[in-house]
């Protein structure tokens, strides 16, 4: 069994999950680093100073591949102590132009993939009073054009966390909900470009990282089952 505590991080490939792992691993944790990219997460990987990991190549929309990171995860380091769940699928554009096929796959990353990898990890995580951290959006609390359905789908994080963290008090288990704004990554620069929201209007991703690494450190135990709102400045 790993001597440190192991965290599973989503959307490990870069931006806000790349920085939670760095920080974590700066910690001594051990990590897995999850996404669908196998080379972005070998970058990831590279800059964990020595931390133990393993890279999970999976697709969290995928139906199968919550059993398949818990599994790996913990046949890899024998325990799981903290489950971030940071990876998010963020199409851009008017509502009633979704095709199924989109609006499927945004439900199911936002919402079921989450869902999915908190119902695999959560016997482990009982084990030793573990804890979780969801990733939702400000666009939860103050949703806007454009950005309705993605909203839509973090908003079921919303409502899942506080009844889990409930569920959970009487194993030990903490879950948190980080609903950060706009935050200066790649997705983001996928939807606006500086000119429209310009880098003094976003927040840093390793700012937002230090909320969520605190969180599931158990620094911030006392603001679980809530929404911690970080808004854009």
């Amino acid at each position: 069994m790993h001597p440190e505590p192991v965290a599973i991080v989503t959307g490990a490939g870069s931006g806000i999950g790349r920085r939670c792992a760095v920080q974590l691993g700066a910690r001594g944790w051990g990590i897995a680093l999850v996404g669908r990219t196998r080379c972005t997460l070998a970058e990831t990987a590279g800059l964990l100073a020595g931390a133990a990991h393993c890279i999970i190549e999976a697709d969290v929309g995928e139906v199968e591949a919550a059993c398949r990171v818990v599994d790996q995860t913990t046949a890899r380091f024998g325990r799981l102590d903290a489950l971030i769940n940071n990876a998010g699928h963020a199409p851009f554009k008017p509502f009633h132009q979704f095709t199924d096929a989109e609006l499927d796959r945004t439900f199911q990353v936002n919402a079921l993939g989450p869902i999915r990898l908190m119902n695999r990890a959560w016997p482990h995580l009982c084990k030793k009073g573990g804890r979780v951290v969801n990733v939702s959006s400000y666009a939860t609390l103050d949703p806007f054009t454009g950005l309705g359905l993605y909203g839509a789908a973090k908003s079921a994080l919303n409502v899942l966390g506080r009844a889990t963290a409930r569920e959970g008090r009487g194993s030990g288990v903490r879950v948190f909900t980080v609903a950060p704004g706009a935050v200066e990554t790649g997705m983001l620069r996928q939807i606006w470009t500086s000119d429209q929201l310009p880098p003094t209007k976003t927040l840093d991703p390793d700012e937002v990282a230090s909320v969520i690494v605190a969180c599931a450190a158990g620094e911030r135990d006392h603001e679980d089952a809530g929404i911690i709102a970080l808004p854009s400045p």
